[in-house]
C-alpha cells in the first residue's frame, strides 16, 4: 500500500472532539506517545519471558500500526503528505549515513585559479610555548617555515586548551575540503568570483565555522575529548547542520 493511500484511508477514521477543535489537534500527539510506550512494552515482555512469547511479532506489528496511524493523522491535520515526509526522510538519512560515496563530495576549488586553491598536501606544526607566564601556540607551515596566522591563547581566564582548536579547521579542510577560516589565513579566498568570496569565504562563513568548532570543543570536553569514541552522537551532527 502506498503512503498517501494509507493516509487517505486513515483520515476517514479520525474522531473529532466536538468540545474543542484544539483538543482534536492535540489528541494525536498524546496518542502517539502512548503507542510508543506500547511498542516498548512488547520489547519488555520479550526480554522478560524470552522465546515463549510467541505473539511478539503479531503484537509488535499491531502496535507499530497504531503508531503509523497517529503519524498519518498528525500529518493530515497539519496539511502534510506521508509520501513527502518519507521521501525527505530518506534524503536526510542518506546524506547523513552514506557520505562515503565519492559523488557526495564537493570540490570547492574546482574551476578556480591555482592561486585560490588549497594545496593538495602540506604539513603543519603546532608549537606550544610560554610567554609572560601565559601559554601560547604557534602554527607553522613546515614547507615554508612561516607562521600561519597569529599566536593563539585560550582567550579565557582559566587555561582550558582551546588554543589548540585550530586542529578542527585543518580537519574540515582535510575531510571536507572546506574551511573559510583557513582560506583567510592562507590567503586563498576565491576573489575571482566576488559572489563566492562574499557569501562562502566571507566573515559570516568564518564566524559560523568558529561557532561549529566551539560547539564541538565543549562537547568533546564532556566526553573525555572523544579519545575512546568510535562514533559521534547524531545530536552533534544535527547542531552542525543547523549552524
Amino acid at each position: 500500500m502506498e503512503f498517501n493511500l494509507y493516509q487517505e484511508e486513515a483520515k476517514k477514521t479520525i474522531q473529532k472532539n466536538y468540545s474543542s477543535i484544539e483538543n482534536t489537534e492535540i489528541v494525536p500527539f498524546l496518542g502517539i506517545i502512548g503507542e510508543i510506550g506500547s511498542v516498548v512494552t512488547q520489547l519488555k515482555i520479550k526480554l522478560r519471558i524470552g522465546d515463549s512469547y510467541v505473539a511478539y511479532n503479531k503484537k509488535l506489528n499491531e502496535e507499530l500500526g497504531d503508531v503509523l496511524w497517529y503519524i498519518a493523522t498528525i500529518a493530515t491535520e497539519n496539511g502534510m503528505q506521508l509520501e513527502d515526509i518519507a521521501s525527505k526522510n530518506l534524503d536526510k538519512i542518506k546524506d547523513r549515513f552514506l557520505t562515503d560515496e565519492i559523488e557526495s563530495y564537493h570540490d570547492y576549488d574546482k574551476d578556480f585559479p591555482q592561486t585560490e586553491m588549497f594545496p593538495e598536501e602540506f604539513e603543519i606544526e603546532f608549537l606550544s610555548y610560554e610567554e609572560n607566564e601565559k601559554h601560547k601556540l604557534k602554527i607553522l607551515n613546515r614547507s615554508t617555515g612561516l607562521m600561519i596566522g597569529d599566536p593563539l591563547t585560550d582567550n579565557t581566564y582559566e587555561e582550558d586548551g582551546y588554543r589548540f582548536h585550530d586542529i578542527f579547521h585543518y580537519g574540515y579542510l582535510a575531510v571536507l575540503g572546506w574551511s573559510p577560516v583557513l582560506r583567510k589565513l592562507l590567503k586563498l579566498k576565491r576573489k575571482s568570483d566576488p559572489e563566492i568570496d562574499e557569501n562562502e569565504d566571507g566573515a559570516r562563513s568564518q564566524i559560523t565555522e568558529e561557532l561549529i568548532s566551539l560547539y564541538i570543543y565543549h562537547h568533546a570536553l564532556e566526553h573525555d575529548l572523544m579519545q575512546y569514541g568510535t562514533s559521534v552522537d547524531s545530536g552533534v551532527k544535527n547542531k552542525y547542520r543547523t549552524l
